[in-house]
């Protein structure tokens, strides 16, 4: 066991929490060698982190470089759909065409329709930010 930077010990359970990985996740990465392997506990042989490996492993998650020099790419999140996510909007996304108009860019209630239609699954199971993000770009494309 190397020499700790600092008391403080982190268990892989609240190192996960940290960087947003489930621990089987954190697991396969680190066996790839994108995480770097943890300190032993001596008493009890658990996985530990010390606050410098914990500084390393979220510099992994924000650079996207793994400790072996690998490219990290994490998985998307994915949005689960309900009921009423995949229903369309109704009225006239006035919402939506606010959000756009902010951006700078002016639309119709149809123009928006039209834009909807070209997302896969109308948009639906995408958070709004991404929504707003992808009709932008459609109007921008089609204007």
């Amino acid at each position: 066991m190397t020499k700790p930077s600092q008391n403080r010990f982190v268990t892989v359970t609240e190192l996960c929490a940290l960087i947003g990985l489930s621990k089987n996740r954190f697991y396969a990465l680190q066996k790839a060698g994108i995480f770097p392997a943890p300190l032993r506990n001596p008493s009890n042989n658990r996985p530990v982190f010390d606050s410098a490996l914990v500084e390393q492993c979220l510099g992994i998650v924000r650079n996207r470089i793994g400790a072996n020099g690998a490219p990290y790419v994490p998985n998307r999140k994915r949005v689960t759909a309900t009921p009423e996510s995949r229903k369309k909007p109704s009225g006239r996304h006035q919402g939506l065409i606010e959000a756009l108009a902010s951006l700078g860019l002016t639309a119709t209630a149809a123009q928006v329709d039209e834009a909807l239609g070209r997302l896969p699954e109308g948009g639906a199971g995408l958070e709004e930010p991404e929504v707003i993000r992808q009709v932008f770009l459609e109007l921008r494309k089609k204007g």
